[in-house]
């Protein structure tokens, strides 16, 4: 019995005497426990059943998942998991930014859209401060020479000596 019998059985046939005709050597938890995880709508029973993976022997672990997995008439198709792969805009520095403010998942969300909207207010201050490197500059278009203003004031030099009181 190949691995997607072995997994039909468990999310269609209603009786479970099919475990104890199984070979141990044709059972494998872990892959199964994989191909489990990638069905959503199992979340719960998958997570409750990863403690057990290694633990129970191979045909206890089936019967465990048999008695868990709501019984349908057909096995369900379910696609490979991928990963999401959703990069934010300014997520080089919105991490250091992050880790500077000790911020929080809740907390970042609550203020990412303003986040975003003042780094691209003034983005070359932002990345002055937490030294960005030079491609990011390029492209978003940043001259990078104002990396020398940064800190600077409009502020006249305090004067110094006799010049201070105006002598």
């Amino acid at each position: 019995m190949n691995i997607f019998e072995v997994l039909k059985n468990l999310y269609t046939n209603r009786k479970c005497d099919w475990i104890s005709e199984l070979d141990e050597t044709e059972v494998q938890p872990y892959v199964i426990q994989r191909w489990l995880a990638m069905n959503d709508k199992l979340r719960v029973q998958v997570r409750w059943l990863d403690k057990y993976v290694f633990v129970l022997p191979k045909k206890m672990y089936l019967s465990l998942a048999w008695s868990i997995i709501p019984k349908l008439d057909r096995m369900p198709f379910v696609k490979y998991i991928k990963q999401i792969e959703e990069e934010e805009e300014f997520d080089f520095l919105i991490s250091k930014i992050r880790k500077h403010l000790q911020l929080s998942d809740n907390d970042y969300n609550a203020i990412k859209y303003r986040l975003i909207n003042i780094i691209k207010n003034d983005m070359a201050n932002w990345f002055s401060y937490y030294g960005v490197k030079k491609r990011f500059w390029k492209k978003y278009g940043v001259d990078f020479n104002l990396i020398k203003e940064f800190g600077k004031t409009n502020v006249p030099d305090p004067q110094h000596g006799l010049d201070k009181w105006g002598m």
